[in-house]
């Protein structure tokens, strides 16, 4: 089986196609390095304060923040220009995010830190599970279209081992893609951003918008082993239709509707009825549970259940793939 993985890994690594997907990741930090660099926000996100009087520097800071915000909210904003709104929400965002780290005795980060940049990862995890549905689309159903499956089923390897050959490429490729982002996060937070004092570090919650204190580094860890589940479950589900269509736009066409819809479909679930929780889309991001990327759409949800679930589901429908790859006659 070793082998039939290796082929297919340099199948598609010979691809330009591929280095093109992975240069679109560094497109897009670039981007949004750019954009960062364009946009003053009027406060100083590189501010690093010294180990030994840095409460004092904070407590200045927050004081100091706290008078330019009240400033700008007692002034007509109906005048404002685009540099004003930005500083005005930077500050409501850094100004708690210093005293909590003050209230919590750590010493804090510049606004714009390694940890943060690192994280930052995780909020493009969907562009990269797009490129992954587009590779993983064609693993089977690309044989199908091109008459290549008559020649792939000949070979010595039974229909067993070409199967799981090629779901394992897809888990492969899936991972590769996802550790290449956070890789790329994490050097773009070494070249713009500023090291972080301690492994303490506040998160945010995005959608709340409080903060929780985190031993990094677990943390992170975490985070990035549940975006590679996130993105295999994506991978797993195109190859699988890509076995049962033997078509390519079918497969790619139905996860990319999957993919963007259903989040729809499980707010929509979860207004009716609390069963949302045994709905699949429901349980595919394992982040929800981490306080930093939403929410379960039911507060009796837990991360081991939708560990489970995802389990189950995906040895579901490989098997139901397995069956019909095993089954089917490709005589025609």
């Amino acid at each position: 089986m070793f082998n039939l993985i290796r082929n297919e890994w340099i199948k598609y690594f010979n691809r330009l196609s591929t280095y093109i997907m992975l240069a679109m990741i560094v497109g897009l930090f670039f981007i949004i390095n750019f954009f960062a660099l364009t946009f003053d926000t009027g406060v100083e996100m590189n501010r690093v304060y010294s180990n030994d009087n840095w409460k004092q520097e904070v407590k200045t800071d927050i004081k100091d923040m706290s008078d330019e915000l009240n400033k700008l909210t007692s002034q007509n904003q109906d005048n404002f220009d685009q540099q004003e709104f930005t500083k005005m929400a930077t500050l409501q965002q850094e100004i708690p995010r210093l005293q909590f780290y003050l209230d919590n005795d750590v010493q804090p980060p510049a606004a714009n830190n390694l940890y943060d940049n690192l994280l930052s990862a995780s909020s493009i995890i969907s562009f990269v599970i797009i490129m992954v549905i587009v590779i993983t689309s064609g693993l089977m159903s690309r044989e199908h279209q091109q008459g290549t499956i008559k020649l792939l089923l000949i070979r010595p390897a039974s229909r067993l081992k070409i199967f799981f050959s090629k779901w394992l490429t897809a888990v492969l490729i899936s991972i590769t893609f996802t550790l290449f982002a956070y890789a790329i996060g994490g050097i773009n937070g070494l070249i713009t951003g500023k090291m972080n004092p301690t492994s303490q570090h506040a998160v945010s919650n995005m959608i709340e918008g409080t903060y929780h204190m985190e031993n990094f580094w677990p943390f992170f860890f975490k985070v990035m082993a549940n975006d590679i589940i996130y993105v295999v479950i994506f991978a797993t589900i195109t190859y699988v239709l890509s076995v049962l269509f033997k078509n390519t736009a079918i497969s790619l066409g139905i996860t990319i509707g999957l993919f963007f819809f259903s989040g729809l479909i499980t707010s929509y679930v979860a207004q009716k009825t609390e069963l949302v929780k045994f709905i699949w889309p429901a349980n595919w991001s394992l982040n929800q549970y981490m306080d930093y990327m939403g929410a379960p759409p039911v507060d009796d949800m837990t991360y081991t259940f939708s560990f489970i679930y995802n389990i189950i589901a995906i040895a579901v429908v490989l098997g139901i793939a397995l069956w019909v790859f095993i089954k089917r006659d490709v005589a025609d």
